[in-house]
Protein backbone atom coordinates (compact mmCIF):
# COMPACT_ATOMS: atom_id res chain seq x y z
CA UNK A 1 0.00 0.00 0.00
CA UNK A 2 1.14 3.54 -0.79
CA UNK A 3 2.78 5.00 2.31
CA UNK A 4 1.33 8.39 1.40
CA UNK A 5 -2.21 7.00 1.64
CA UNK A 6 -1.60 5.53 5.09
CA UNK A 7 0.16 8.62 6.39
CA UNK A 8 -2.60 10.84 5.00
CA UNK A 9 -5.26 8.80 6.77
CA UNK A 10 -3.32 8.87 10.03
CA UNK A 11 -3.03 12.65 9.76
CA UNK A 12 -6.81 12.85 9.39
CA UNK A 13 -7.21 10.76 12.54
CA UNK A 14 -4.64 12.94 14.31
CA UNK A 15 -6.63 16.05 13.38
CA UNK A 16 -9.71 14.47 14.96
CA UNK A 17 -7.71 13.70 18.12
CA UNK A 18 -6.55 17.30 18.26
CA UNK A 19 -10.17 18.41 18.09
CA UNK A 20 -10.74 16.27 21.18
CA UNK A 21 -7.84 18.03 22.89
CA UNK A 22 -9.31 21.38 21.89
CA UNK A 23 -12.85 20.76 23.16
CA UNK A 24 -11.51 19.45 26.48
CA UNK A 25 -9.14 22.37 26.98
CA UNK A 26 -11.96 24.80 26.21
CA UNK A 27 -14.15 23.10 28.78
CA UNK A 28 -16.82 22.13 26.25
CA UNK A 29 -16.63 18.51 27.40
CA UNK A 30 -16.52 17.81 31.13
CA UNK A 31 -15.85 14.51 32.91
CA UNK A 32 -19.50 13.49 32.86
CA UNK A 33 -19.79 14.38 29.17
CA UNK A 34 -16.68 12.32 28.42
CA UNK A 35 -18.20 9.26 30.06
CA UNK A 36 -21.45 9.78 28.19
CA UNK A 37 -19.72 10.07 24.81
CA UNK A 38 -17.66 6.97 25.58
CA UNK A 39 -20.80 4.97 26.34
CA UNK A 40 -22.39 6.29 23.15
CA UNK A 41 -19.43 5.20 21.01
CA UNK A 42 -19.00 1.80 22.64
CA UNK A 43 -22.67 0.82 22.88
CA UNK A 44 -24.24 2.43 19.82
CA UNK A 45 -21.93 3.95 17.20
CA UNK A 46 -19.26 1.25 17.07
CA UNK A 47 -21.81 -1.62 16.83
CA UNK A 48 -23.53 0.20 13.97
CA UNK A 49 -20.17 0.58 12.23
CA UNK A 50 -19.52 -3.15 12.51
CA UNK A 51 -22.92 -4.03 11.05
CA UNK A 52 -22.68 -1.44 8.28
CA UNK A 53 -19.55 -3.19 7.02
CA UNK A 54 -21.60 -6.13 5.73
CA UNK A 55 -24.51 -4.14 4.33
CA UNK A 56 -22.64 -2.79 1.33
CA UNK A 57 -21.18 -4.67 -1.63
CA UNK A 58 -19.54 -7.76 -0.13
CA UNK A 59 -19.28 -9.76 -3.36
CA UNK A 60 -15.50 -9.37 -3.29
CA UNK A 61 -15.32 -11.24 0.04
CA UNK A 62 -15.00 -14.90 -0.90
CA UNK A 63 -14.99 -17.97 1.33
CA UNK A 64 -11.26 -18.28 0.74
CA UNK A 65 -10.74 -14.78 2.11
CA UNK A 66 -12.88 -15.52 5.18
CA UNK A 67 -10.98 -18.74 5.83
CA UNK A 68 -7.66 -16.93 5.43
CA UNK A 69 -8.85 -14.23 7.81
CA UNK A 70 -9.82 -16.83 10.41
CA UNK A 71 -6.36 -18.35 10.20
CA UNK A 72 -4.75 -14.95 10.72
CA UNK A 73 -7.07 -14.06 13.61
CA UNK A 74 -6.01 -17.20 15.47
CA UNK A 75 -2.36 -16.50 14.65
CA UNK A 76 -2.76 -12.89 15.81
CA UNK A 77 -3.79 -13.89 19.32
CA UNK A 78 -1.15 -16.61 19.55
CA UNK A 79 1.49 -14.02 18.65
CA UNK A 80 0.05 -11.38 21.01
CA UNK A 81 0.01 -13.70 24.01
CA UNK A 82 3.49 -15.11 23.40
CA UNK A 83 5.04 -11.71 22.67
CA UNK A 84 3.47 -10.28 25.82
CA UNK A 85 5.37 -12.80 27.90
CA UNK A 86 8.61 -12.40 25.93
CA UNK A 87 8.61 -8.61 26.20
CA UNK A 88 8.65 -8.83 29.99
CA UNK A 89 11.78 -10.96 29.74
CA UNK A 90 13.39 -8.50 27.28
CA UNK A 91 12.43 -5.21 28.96
CA UNK A 92 12.77 -6.30 32.63
CA UNK A 93 10.09 -3.99 34.07
CA UNK A 94 9.80 -3.66 37.87
CA UNK A 95 8.11 -6.62 39.51
CA UNK A 96 4.97 -4.62 40.22
CA UNK A 97 4.56 -3.85 36.49
CA UNK A 98 5.27 -7.25 34.92
CA UNK A 99 1.65 -8.26 34.43
CA UNK A 100 0.81 -4.71 33.32
CA UNK A 101 3.36 -5.04 30.51
CA UNK A 102 1.89 -8.39 29.46
CA UNK A 103 -1.55 -6.75 29.38
CA UNK A 104 -0.28 -3.85 27.28
CA UNK A 105 1.44 -6.14 24.81
CA UNK A 106 -1.45 -8.57 24.47
CA UNK A 107 -4.46 -6.28 24.21
CA UNK A 108 -4.21 -3.61 21.56
CA UNK A 109 -6.84 -1.02 20.71
CA UNK A 110 -8.84 -3.03 18.17
CA UNK A 111 -12.01 -1.05 18.88
CA UNK A 112 -11.42 2.70 19.09
CA UNK A 113 -8.38 2.57 16.76
CA UNK A 114 -8.41 -0.78 14.96
CA UNK A 115 -11.85 -0.47 13.37
CA UNK A 116 -11.52 3.20 12.30
CA UNK A 117 -8.05 2.62 10.80
CA UNK A 118 -9.21 -0.52 8.96
CA UNK A 119 -12.24 1.38 7.66
CA UNK A 120 -10.07 4.30 6.54
CA UNK A 121 -7.56 2.09 4.72
CA UNK A 122 -9.68 -0.77 3.40
CA UNK A 123 -13.29 0.40 3.49
CA UNK A 124 -16.20 -1.76 4.63
CA UNK A 125 -14.35 -4.95 3.61
CA UNK A 126 -11.73 -4.24 6.25
CA UNK A 127 -14.44 -3.81 8.91
CA UNK A 128 -15.83 -7.27 8.08
CA UNK A 129 -12.45 -8.85 8.72
CA UNK A 130 -11.91 -6.89 11.96
CA UNK A 131 -15.26 -8.21 13.25
CA UNK A 132 -13.63 -11.62 13.69
CA UNK A 133 -10.83 -10.05 15.75
CA UNK A 134 -13.41 -8.26 17.93
CA UNK A 135 -15.27 -11.47 18.74
CA UNK A 136 -12.16 -13.35 19.89
CA UNK A 137 -10.83 -10.24 21.64
CA UNK A 138 -13.83 -10.09 23.96
CA UNK A 139 -13.48 -13.75 24.93
CA UNK A 140 -9.77 -13.44 25.70
CA UNK A 141 -9.84 -10.04 27.40
CA UNK A 142 -12.57 -11.05 29.87
CA UNK A 143 -10.79 -14.29 30.77
CA UNK A 144 -7.02 -14.09 30.32
CA UNK A 145 -7.02 -10.27 30.47
CA UNK A 146 -8.96 -10.14 33.73
CA UNK A 147 -6.72 -12.79 35.30
CA UNK A 148 -3.66 -10.71 34.36
CA UNK A 149 -5.23 -7.57 35.85
CA UNK A 150 -5.90 -9.42 39.10
CA UNK A 151 -2.32 -10.68 39.14
CA UNK A 152 -1.11 -7.13 38.50
CA UNK A 153 -3.08 -5.99 41.56
CA UNK A 154 -1.37 -8.62 43.70
CA UNK A 155 2.03 -7.57 42.32
CA UNK A 156 1.30 -3.96 43.25
CA UNK A 157 -0.13 -4.30 46.74
CA UNK A 158 -0.59 -7.96 47.53
CA UNK A 159 -4.37 -7.42 47.50
CA UNK A 160 -6.82 -8.76 44.94
CA UNK A 161 -9.91 -6.54 44.89
CA UNK A 162 -11.73 -8.99 42.64
CA UNK A 163 -11.31 -12.14 44.72
CA UNK A 164 -15.01 -12.90 44.57
CA UNK A 165 -15.25 -12.47 40.79
CA UNK A 166 -16.46 -15.67 39.15
CA UNK A 167 -16.78 -17.10 35.68
CA UNK A 168 -20.45 -16.12 35.47
CA UNK A 169 -19.54 -12.44 35.87
CA UNK A 170 -16.91 -12.71 33.15
CA UNK A 171 -19.35 -14.50 30.85
CA UNK A 172 -21.93 -11.75 31.32
CA UNK A 173 -19.36 -9.12 30.38
CA UNK A 174 -18.55 -10.96 27.17
CA UNK A 175 -22.09 -10.33 26.00
CA UNK A 176 -21.94 -6.66 25.09
CA UNK A 177 -23.14 -4.54 22.14
CA UNK A 178 -19.83 -4.92 20.28
CA UNK A 179 -19.95 -8.72 20.44
CA UNK A 180 -23.64 -8.81 19.53
CA UNK A 181 -22.99 -6.52 16.55
CA UNK A 182 -20.06 -8.66 15.39
CA UNK A 183 -22.15 -11.82 15.62
CA UNK A 184 -25.05 -10.12 13.81
CA UNK A 185 -22.72 -8.90 11.07
CA UNK A 186 -21.32 -12.38 10.55
CA UNK A 187 -24.84 -13.88 10.36
CA UNK A 188 -25.96 -11.24 7.84
CA UNK A 189 -22.85 -11.85 5.75
CA UNK A 190 -22.97 -15.66 5.91
CA UNK A 191 -26.70 -15.78 5.10
CA UNK A 192 -26.44 -13.18 2.34
CA UNK A 193 -29.28 -11.15 3.89
CA UNK A 194 -30.12 -7.94 2.05
CA UNK A 195 -31.43 -5.19 4.29
CA UNK A 196 -33.93 -2.53 3.14
CA UNK A 197 -32.35 0.75 2.04
CA UNK A 198 -33.53 2.74 5.10
CA UNK A 199 -31.90 0.26 7.50
CA UNK A 200 -28.69 0.32 5.48
CA UNK A 201 -28.70 4.13 5.52
CA UNK A 202 -29.30 4.19 9.27
CA UNK A 203 -26.39 1.84 9.93
CA UNK A 204 -24.11 3.80 7.61
CA UNK A 205 -24.98 7.17 9.13
CA UNK A 206 -24.61 5.95 12.70
CA UNK A 207 -21.46 3.99 11.92
CA UNK A 208 -19.83 6.99 10.25
CA UNK A 209 -19.99 8.89 13.54
CA UNK A 210 -17.75 6.30 15.21
CA UNK A 211 -14.48 7.46 13.72
CA UNK A 212 -14.61 11.17 14.66
CA UNK A 213 -16.14 10.51 18.08
CA UNK A 214 -13.68 7.75 19.00
CA UNK A 215 -10.70 9.82 17.84
CA UNK A 216 -11.94 12.82 19.82
CA UNK A 217 -12.28 10.60 22.89
CA UNK A 218 -8.64 9.59 22.49
CA UNK A 219 -7.79 13.28 22.15
CA UNK A 220 -9.56 14.02 25.44
CA UNK A 221 -7.49 11.30 27.12
CA UNK A 222 -4.34 12.91 25.73
CA UNK A 223 -5.44 16.33 26.96
CA UNK A 224 -5.93 14.97 30.49
CA UNK A 225 -2.50 13.28 30.55
CA UNK A 226 0.67 14.64 32.08
CA UNK A 227 2.73 14.31 28.91
CA UNK A 228 5.82 15.91 30.41
CA UNK A 229 6.21 13.11 32.96
CA UNK A 230 5.16 10.47 30.43
CA UNK A 231 7.96 11.38 28.04
CA UNK A 232 10.62 10.40 30.58
CA UNK A 233 9.80 6.69 30.44
CA UNK A 234 12.53 5.16 28.23
CA UNK A 235 11.25 1.63 28.78
CA UNK A 236 7.92 2.62 27.25
CA UNK A 237 9.71 3.88 24.14
CA UNK A 238 11.42 0.50 23.80
CA UNK A 239 8.09 -1.23 24.29
CA UNK A 240 6.47 0.83 21.51
CA UNK A 241 9.40 0.22 19.17
CA UNK A 242 9.38 -3.55 19.73
CA UNK A 243 5.62 -4.16 19.93
CA UNK A 244 4.32 -1.67 17.38
CA UNK A 245 7.12 -1.57 14.82
CA UNK A 246 9.57 -4.47 15.06
CA UNK A 247 6.91 -7.15 15.59
CA UNK A 248 4.50 -6.26 12.74
CA UNK A 249 7.38 -5.55 10.35
CA UNK A 250 9.03 -8.89 11.14
CA UNK A 251 5.74 -10.76 10.70
CA UNK A 252 5.03 -8.91 7.44
CA UNK A 253 8.43 -9.84 6.02
CA UNK A 254 8.13 -13.47 7.08
CA UNK A 255 4.58 -13.99 5.79
CA UNK A 256 4.22 -11.65 2.81
CA UNK A 257 4.63 -14.44 0.23
CA UNK A 258 2.37 -17.01 1.88
CA UNK A 259 -0.56 -16.43 -0.47
CA UNK A 260 -2.98 -14.49 1.73
CA UNK A 261 -5.28 -11.94 0.11
CA UNK A 262 -3.73 -8.45 0.20
CA UNK A 263 -6.59 -6.85 2.16
CA UNK A 264 -6.90 -9.75 4.62
CA UNK A 265 -3.15 -9.71 5.21
CA UNK A 266 -3.07 -5.92 5.41
CA UNK A 267 -5.73 -5.89 8.13
CA UNK A 268 -3.76 -8.54 10.05
CA UNK A 269 -0.53 -6.54 9.99
CA UNK A 270 -2.25 -3.24 10.77
CA UNK A 271 -4.01 -4.81 13.76
CA UNK A 272 -0.63 -6.05 15.00
CA UNK A 273 0.58 -2.44 14.83
CA UNK A 274 -2.26 -0.98 16.90
CA UNK A 275 -1.50 0.98 20.11
CA UNK A 276 -2.30 -0.23 23.62
CA UNK A 277 -5.99 -0.75 24.31
CA UNK A 278 -7.73 1.57 26.74
CA UNK A 279 -9.79 -1.29 28.21
CA UNK A 280 -6.83 -2.65 30.17
CA UNK A 281 -6.71 0.57 32.18
CA UNK A 282 -10.32 0.01 33.18
CA UNK A 283 -9.53 -3.57 34.20
CA UNK A 284 -6.48 -2.44 36.17
CA UNK A 285 -8.50 0.21 38.01
CA UNK A 286 -11.28 -2.24 38.83
CA UNK A 287 -8.84 -4.81 40.22
CA UNK A 288 -6.67 -2.31 42.12
CA UNK A 289 -3.66 -2.53 39.79
CA UNK A 290 -1.62 0.38 38.40
CA UNK A 291 -4.20 1.93 36.03
CA UNK A 292 -2.15 5.16 35.80
CA UNK A 293 0.69 3.29 34.11
CA UNK A 294 -1.78 1.70 31.72
CA UNK A 295 -3.04 5.17 30.81
CA UNK A 296 0.53 6.30 30.19
CA UNK A 297 1.05 3.39 27.80
CA UNK A 298 -2.23 4.03 26.00
CA UNK A 299 -1.55 7.74 25.50
CA UNK A 300 2.08 7.42 24.38
CA UNK A 301 1.44 4.46 22.08
CA UNK A 302 -1.56 6.18 20.49
CA UNK A 303 0.47 9.30 19.77
CA UNK A 304 3.32 7.17 18.42
CA UNK A 305 0.93 5.23 16.15
CA UNK A 306 0.52 8.29 13.92
CA UNK A 307 4.10 7.62 12.79
CA UNK A 308 4.56 3.90 13.47
CA UNK A 309 1.55 2.67 11.48
CA UNK A 310 2.74 4.36 8.25
CA UNK A 311 6.20 2.88 8.85
CA UNK A 312 4.66 -0.60 9.17
CA UNK A 313 2.64 0.12 6.02
CA UNK A 314 5.87 0.36 4.04
CA UNK A 315 6.22 -3.41 4.40
CA UNK A 316 2.73 -4.41 3.22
Amino acid sequence: MDIGVIFGQMLVLLAMMLMGVFVYKRGWVKAEGERSISKLVVNICNPFLIVSGVLGDTDAISQDKIFGNLQLVILYYMIAIIVGILLVWVLHPPKNLRSIYILMATFSNLGFMGIPVARSLYGSEGVVYVSFYVLIYNVIVYTYGMSLARRAAREKSGVDHMEKADIVTSMKRMINPGVIAALLALVIFAAGIKMPAPITSLCNYMGDTTIPLSMMMIGISIAKADLRSYLKDIRMYLFILLRMVALPVAVALLMRNMGFDAVVFGVFIIELAMPIGSIIGLFAKECGADDAYCMKGTVLSTLASIVTIPIVGLFL
